[in-house]
């Protein structure tokens, strides 16, 4: 009995710490990350500002064009906020996507202590303004070296040395890929929750991904989003030295998650498939020569293909998978289309 009353003395405290757990978390998240403009009364010459971030603190005051700042560091307990300088404590009264209320809670008893009201732009186009500047801050303050480095992990200090990875669609700029593909979280997404990851992996010389590891991020949630786009990467061109000679490097990317940002991109992609579905293009429609035979290209290439038979080896015959590009000319002699290339596979 004694046991029993012990195990369930500890799973309400669990629950409780697992409660106050989450409730610190959704404080933080209203919080912190936002610039919050101070409500003053009518008449002030001065206006205030603050930014809670990283346990940081900051103020700054504007006045007569002049700007002043000061910076402390802070911890939340429940809906209190300790500063650690001074040790003053404040009181969380009201907080919203865009109030936040609070209030000095002196240590003894203190006349005229009133409620400080502050507002944040929680408009659509106040968060992309907001998620852009929060980017550009955790980009300044990232410490890897971001691209191509050595198989060591030393940078390379002349890249003109080496021929970086390159991808047929994004070039060197991996960010872009893992912002057009990638699947937000979705309790990070309904929550608003900015972050980012930096994930490091090497490219073998075949040009494709090895050894992921998660550098950083600001939720878990985010790491597996970036590990799942990067074992899906598109082959590369692999790293070379300046001989031409392949060799394996690792590659590093700062991966932002800007919620907004996302539903802009799955809005615009949804209104692209949608278009397409109106369009007045019958993609199965085959082309057409002038003498309206769809296998004009296919006989032509028939007729005039010169293979060495030995390629063969045992086999009888070989199906091959080409690709034509013909140019539309305003005039076709003898019913023939110009090949643009050709490429046998399985040959």
């Amino acid at each position: 009995m004694k046991k029993f009353l012990f195990i369930l003395c500890s799973l309400v405290v669990i629950s409780k710490l697992t409660a106050q757990n989450s409730d610190y978390t959704d404080i933080s998240a209203l919080l912190e990350h936002k610039i919050w403009n101070v409500q003053l009364p009518k008449g002030r010459q001065y206006a205030m500002k603050m930014e809670f971030r990283d346990a940081g603190w900051k103020m700054t005051f504007l006045y007569d064009e002049k700007k002043t700042e000061t910076f402390y560091s802070y911890s939340l307990c429940g809906d209190t906020i300790k500063v650690f300088e001074s040790r003053k404590k404040y009181i969380i009264q009201e907080l919203t996507d865009s109030t936040l209320v609070f209030q000095y809670l002196p240590d003894s008893l203190t006349m005229g202590v009133g409620s400080v009201k502050c507002v944040t732009d929680n408009s659509i186009e106040g968060q992309r303004k907001n998620e852009e500047r929060l980017d550009s801050i955790w980009r300044k303050e990232e410490i890897w070296n971001m691209g191509v480095t050595m198989i060591t992990g030393e940078p390379v200090k002349d890249l003109s040395t080496i021929e970086p990875p390159r991808w047929a669609v994004w070039d060197y700029d991996l960010t872009k890929y893992y912002v057009a593909k990638m699947k937000y979280p979705e309790e990070l997404l309904k929550k608003n929750r900015a972050g980012y990851s930096v994930v490091m992996f090497s490219i073998d010389t075949l040009g494709l991904p090895r050894a992921i590891n998660i550098l950083t991020t600001k939720y878990k949630d985010f790491d597996k989003e970036v590990i799942r786009l990067t074992k899906e990467l598109p082959h590369c061109l692999p790293c070379r030295d300046k001989n031409g000679k392949r060799m394996e490097c690792l590659y590093t990317v700062y991966v932002p998650f800007l919620p907004q940002h996302y539903k802009d991109r799955v809005r615009k992609d949804s209104i692209w498939e949608e278009e397409q579905k109106h369009c007045f293009v019958e993609w199965e429609s085959p082309s057409r020569f002038m003498d309206g035979n769809p296998r004009t290209i296919q006989n032509y290439i028939d007729e005039r293909l010169v293979y060495d038979p030995s390629l063969l080896g045992n086999k009888e015959q070989v199906r091959g998978f080409y690709k034509v590009n013909a140019e539309r000319k305003s005039k076709v002699d003898d019913n023939t289309a110009k090949m643009q290339s050709i490429k046998w596979l399985g040959v």
